[in-house]
């Protein structure tokens, strides 16, 4: 007896979550009998959920694709506009919410300590970007040789071969922001390479854990082998990463120099939620974790996307790059005066019009609220297509081109700016980092990066097309918008004039 009810004890909240999904799932059945004509067809789980009106993720969405409408919530009324969804990043998940990092965190003091962290310091245009000059530096350098090499590896001529140029770049980036999140002299090349390939997977499996962000009891029930995944990869980012920060921790005991975005998360103290109220405390190693692999997988994944796409608009316009790589060796030779790059930042504001590196942006509504003109419920997720407002046909000429020239003086883009305020509400007319109170903080991080590799890599190389292999700029909206058909270019080493 003692026996059965010790089991019966510790299945319970088995049983309790069986029989509830089994009430559930009857009670609409019997609903949706009602009124059907026919049997339904049912293909899988997702299909079966949705038909008896059990939503797991799938919240009441409205989406927003008006630039003004746009603006008029994330700046005017960021207050009613700066909540996340809640559950929507894998370390709340796992966590079951405990735990947060700043793309999930609710929009109040914590927030606050996190973004202020990370803007003042590893983003910070001198104690951040400057810093940070020599791994740009080395990065590059490897990345040129990595793509010289491949080039000569696949031509029988010792130059202009097929290069896999997402992995180059991938390679290079990630190994720079490793370099910026641990500093010089604690990662090296093989654990770079383990951090490199287990990033990867965690991001391309991530939009899968979503149906874990509400009802996660039922999900992990339905979902077993998804949630094992999702606890493999957290485990395996500690693994890699709780050595590391325990490595600055150490060589932070001989000094208080801060070299790396972990030497800040080490210093920073948040909000401890309890009494007294105003009480501090550090960062655990659960949230140590994400911020590392939000750091990493953001900073390298959104200045590996928009380059992808501006070289793919390179080898197919062979006029954009030729213009480009004259005015980038003119301003190396010192010939161009203040204006030296401006058809640099118009290639790269035209790839970001065209291709954010996020399709959309989501808030959740705690209160109703109207959009536009618009009533939207308490509870409701305001999707806005970053994407759509790039490419509106009310506002661009020919949106779906790639066109340059619109940026500079005299174009319909001149002086169209990537940060938004209240006064240039009425001239917004695309904004590929968000707006409002979270707008993305590695905003001028990617853009000065984006912009130092295209110039040294259109100058170090020519970019064509594989003469068997279109270019297909058919995009894949994951975690980031990429490159369905990742671009394979034929790659042509050039004599540098300077």
């Amino acid at each position: 007896m003692e026996e059965a009810s010790s089991f019966l004890h510790v299945t319970s909240p088995l049983v309790l979550s069986v029989t509830t999904l089994i009430i559930a799932v009857l009670c609409n059945l019997i609903r949706h009998l009602k009124n059907a004509s026919k049997w339904p067809v049912i293909v899988n789980k997702e299909s079966v959920l949705r038909l008896l009106g059990i939503r797991l993720g799938d919240i009441p969405t409205t989406v927003i694709m008006d630039s003004a409408v746009a603006v008029d919530a994330l700046v005017r009324r960021a207050d009613a506009f700066s909540g996340r969804p809640a559950g929507g990043g894998a370390t709340t998940i796992i966590s079951n919410g405990r735990l947060q990092i700043i793309t999930t965190v609710p929009y109040g003091p914590h927030w606050v300590a996190l973004r202020r962290n990370l803007s003042s310091e590893a983003f910070h245009p001198v104690r951040g970007l400057a810093r940070a000059a020599p791994h740009r530096a080395r990065a590059l350098a490897a990345l040129v040789a990595d793509i010289a090499a491949r080039s000569a590896s696949t031509s029988a001529g010792g130059g202009g071969g097929a290069v896999p140029v997402r992995e180059c770049l991938y390679a290079a980036l990630f190994a720079l922001n490793a370099a910026t999140c641990f500093s010089d002299g604690v990662v090296d090349g093989e654990r770079v390479e383990a951090m490199r390939a287990a990033q990867q997977e965690f991001l391309r499996i991530l939009p899968s854990f979503r149906v874990f962000a509400t009802f996660q009891k039922v999900a992990k029930l339905l979902y077993r082998d998804r949630w094992n995944q999702l606890v493999h990869c957290r485990r395996r980012q500690e693994e890699l990463y709780l050595p590391l920060i325990g490595a600055r921790q150490e060589r932070r005991g001989n000094t208080k120099t801060t070299t790396s975005y972990v030497d800040t998360l080490l210093d920073l103290e948040v909000p401890d939620g309890g009494n007294p109220p105003n009480g501090r405390r550090k960062l655990n190693d659960g949230e140590m974790v994400g911020l590392v692999s939000e750091y990493l997988g953001a900073a390298t994944g959104t200045v590996l996307a928009v380059l992808e796409w501006t070289l793919a608009n390179l080898v197919l316009r062979p006029d954009v790059q030729s213009r480009l790589r004259r005015e980038v060796e003119a301003a190396a030779a010192g010939a161009g005066g203040e204006a030296s790059c401006a058809y640099l930042r118009a290639v790269v504001m035209e790839s970001l019009r065209r291709h954010p590196p996020v399709p959309s942006m989501q808030r959740h509504m705690s209160r109703d609220v109207v959009v536009g003109s618009t009533p939207v419920a308490r509870g409701t997720l305001v999707n806005f297509s970053l994407e759509e407002v790039g490419r509106d046909g009310k506002i661009w000429t020919f949106p779906e081109e790639f066109i340059p020239e619109r940026f500079m003086p005299g174009g319909e883009g001149e002086g169209v700016r990537l940060t938004i305020g209240t006064k240039e509400a009425t001239k917004v007319m695309m904004m590929p980092f968000g707006a409002g109170r979270r707008i993305c903080p590695g905003m001028g991080y990617a853009i000065l990066h984006i912009e130092y590799f295209l110039a040294n890599l259109i100058t170090a190389f020519e970019w064509h097309p594989l003469e068997e292999e279109e270019v297909n700029l058919k995009a894949d909206h994951g975690f980031f918008t990429t490159m369905f058909h990742p671009l394979q270019a034929r790659v042509v080493p050039r004599v540098r004039q300077s």
